[in-house]
């Protein structure tokens, strides 16, 4: 039989037809990831909802790339190559781009909704998420009220007043040396609020991908496309994406990383002034990790980290050459250090104390065991975007591991090929030890002993995938086994059905009939991109690097500048009348947002959300501690306002959510001003003599009273 000759002049227009199409597709997933209607009046009104604008933008992007690959192609440039060596400029490029612009993931748009203006304005792509009201209705509004502060360590606008440590727990910028150890807040003291909000989401982003790479590059003896997508699978992994600005989970990783990669160079090196410069950014980084303060992920993050540390010790041990210079330097950069952090402890020590004592989540100790559920959880993950039946996605979300491909390849890897891997052994170990935390309830010395007491089974699982990502990276950079293309469908599909089986009949209203056979498919094509690999590479960059950011790259929405909480009506009120007036604020009868906007204008706030508790705020009108319980913990503070002939009293209504029912006479103790309510119930009487009032401002949504005293 004839051979058939390659056509290229067939193959440039399929891929420009491929262009063309993935632009469409592009526009799709946004429409779908940003719908606010059902999916049927979606699909009916379709035409209503494209932005040719958007297009035309993805258009121009995916074809520019591709003449850009073509001209290099045909004047013999490895494009990939120039663009592994000047990554770090590239990425530079990108970080600058994405500031002038003032682009950030925040879903601050949920502001305007939920207080009734619903301009959101600023919205590129993708849709805010209310669900992640811990960044949009909690930490962006506190970084507003840093701005206001001058980005002071201490600030007094929250909390009643008092002045609250905005650096240890709050993990706020501050103009302040310890700076150092949070280095993504930077941007904030140098350029302000809108482009510092933009470096702290992009450099983190730019920051996670490239630690990943250069870390899996070390244990993929510099596999650089299996490093490139094993980043992607990081970087664009649920976990990481439903969780991006809070609790510093990517803090975590990426100090992780980039501290042992930097070790594997100190050790290597024999340049004393490397080896010093490796000295001081794995000082940083020893510092960024502890300071994240949240051992919830810490532990079973360290737990990940630590076969990688023992292993890059034992791979340089014949290298290991300790000289005086070296000493001195560990020496002073040892006290530097101390000394930075002594300061830190020093000025946040009160702070330490009362969050390690709260009730919540200070003292609590969780020695339940996990589902077992959720270990089919990556099938759900990759729906997590466009699910609409989900209470809390954030609580359900995995590193995508695509563990049982993983468990075959690891299989293989250690009984077939009988790899002696130390790496992968103490990795194993590693993973019993968090799985066997997971599964069974372990008893509380033992969780002392181990320090799991200080964490619980939700966060290890939502992390433990992370381990996995590497050992499947390591196995697929080091294994000789290659499979037989129709084994490889057999195995995909029938791993993919049963996974897809087991999800329905944990998530049936999830996971339908349609859907079924829909992620079915998908699945078996992703198990059979990663069993095929080392033999179909191109297959498996696409595959995979495709997939990730379909299920990863519109969790948190694309927005430009911060315009959706500056225009905000209600904001401008309290900024205008506390400018004249300076006074203390309170928030009644509702909740988040509100509670938290006063002090993004710099107005004192009584039930702002209280990270850690103000016990000596509360005592005054509970002299006998009797609900110091109920306040003694991480709070978002509502306040029902009653009359004083009831009784004061403190409810707790979720782990995190107290009611203050509060009296007239509390509010004149507590020294409060102005009053916020909702403008849907019965107005106060302003003329009750127990209680004079002074209506300042009412819209259809909220009214403005100032207390008379």
């Amino acid at each position: 039989m004839k051979k058939r000759t390659p056509n290229p002049y067939r193959e440039n227009v399929l891929w420009i037809l491929f262009a063309i199409f993935a632009g469409f597709i592009t526009e799709a997933v946004i429409v779908v990831i940003g719908r606010t209607v059902p999916l049927g009046e979606l699909v009916r009104n379709i035409f209503s909802y494209i932005s040719i604008g958007r297009i035309i933008f993805f258009e121009i992007l995916y074809l520019a790339t591709l003449l850009g690959i073509y001209i290099c192609n045909r004047k013999g440039i490895d494009w990939l190559d120039i663009i592994y060596r000047k990554r770090y400029l590239i990425a530079l490029i990108i970080l600058a781009v994405c500031m002038i612009f003032q682009i950030n993931g925040s879903s601050m748009g949920c502001i305007d909704s939920v207080t009734g203006y619903n301009s959101n304005t600023g919205i590129l792509a993708g849709t805010s998420r209310s669900i992640r009201s811990d960044e949009w209705a909690v930490s962006t509004p506190m970084a507003f009220a840093q701005e206001a502060n001058d980005y002071k360590y201490f600030n007094s606008n929250i909390r009643g007043g008092y002045n609250s440590d905005m650096f240890i727990v709050y993990g706020q910028p501050v103009r302040d040396a310890s700076i150092i150890f949070r280095l993504f807040h930077i941007g904030y003291i140098l350029f302000g609020l809108s482009i510092g909000l933009s470096f702290y989401w992009c450099a983190r982003f730019l920051a996670l991908f490239l630690a990943s790479f250069e870390f899996l590059m070390l244990i993929t003896n510099k596999k650089k496309s299996l490093s490139f997508i094993g980043a992607t699978m990081i970087v664009f992994s649920p976990t990481i994406q439903w969780w991006y600005a809070t609790n510093s989970l990517m803090e975590m990783i990426i100090a992780a990383e980039v501290g042992l990669v930097l070790f594997d160079k100190y050790l290597k090196s024999d340049n004393f002034k490397l080896k010093t410069l490796y000295m001081v950014v794995m000082a940083i980084c020893v510092g960024t990790f502890i300071l994240t303060f949240y051992p919830a992920w810490m532990i079973p993050i360290a737990y990940i980290f630590v076969p990688f540390l023992i292993w890059i010790i034992i791979e340089n041990r014949k290298n290991i050459k300790i000289t005086k210079k070296d000493v001195l330097a560990f020496l002073i950069i040892g006290i530097i250090f101390a000394g930075l952090m002594a300061r830190i402890l020093m000025k946040s020590w009160n702070t330490i104390l009362a969050t390690l004592n709260t009730v919540y989540p200070g003292k609590r100790i969780v020695l339940e065991k996990g589902s077992l559920k959720v270990y089919i959880g990556f099938i759900v993950n990759s729906l997590l975007t466009i699910l609409t039946s989900i209470d809390n996605p954030c609580d359900m979300t995995v590193m995508m591991d695509l563990w049982p491909v993983v468990l075959i390849l690891l299989a293989i890897y250690v009984l077939k090929e009988k790899k002696k891997d130390i790496l992968i052994t103490m990795c194993l170990v590693v993973a019993l030890i968090l799985n066997a935390y997971y599964i069974f309830a372990m008893p509380e010395w033992l969780a002392k002993i181990t320090l799991f007491s200080r964490t619980w089974y939700g966060r290890v699982y939502q992390v433990f995938g992370l381990l996995n990502i590497f050992m499947l990276f390591r196995v697929l950079s080091n294994t000789e086994f290659k499979f037989k293309s129709k084994w490889a469908i057999v195995i995909s599909a029938i791993l993919s059905i049963i996974c897809v089986l087991i999800s329905k009949y944990y998530y049936p209203l999830i996971i339908t009939k349609v859907i079924a056979i829909v992620l079915a498919l998908a699945f078996t094509l992703i198990f059979y991109s990663v069993l095929m690999a080392n033999q179909k590479k191109k297959t498996f960059f696409t595959v995979i690097v495709l997939f990730m950011i379909l299920i990863g790259g519109l969790v948190n929405p694309i927005r430009s500048g911060v315009s959706a909480i500056e225009d905000n009506t209600l904001l401008k009120q309290i900024e205008e009348i506390d400018s004249k007036e300076e006074g203390m604020w309170a928030l009644i009868e509702i909740g988040l947002p509100e509670i938290n906007m006063p002090m993004m204008v710099g107005a004192k706030t009584l039930n702002s959300t209280s990270v850690y508790p103000n016990i000596d705020l509360w005592s005054k009108i509970d002299e006998e501690h009797k609900f110091e319980d109920i306040y003694n913990r991480y709070a978002h503070i509502f306040i029902t306002l009653v009359d004083n002939k009831e009784e004061t009293k403190f409810e707790l209504l979720a782990p995190d959510v107290i009611r203050i029912f509060m009296t007239y006479d509390d509010i004149k103790v507590l020294g409060v001003n102005y009053i916020v309510r909702s403008a849907k119930f019965e107005p106060y009487d302003i003329n009750n003599e127990e209680f004079k009032l002074n209506e300042l401002y009412k819209d259809e949504n909220y009214v403005i009273y100032k207390i008379i005293y």
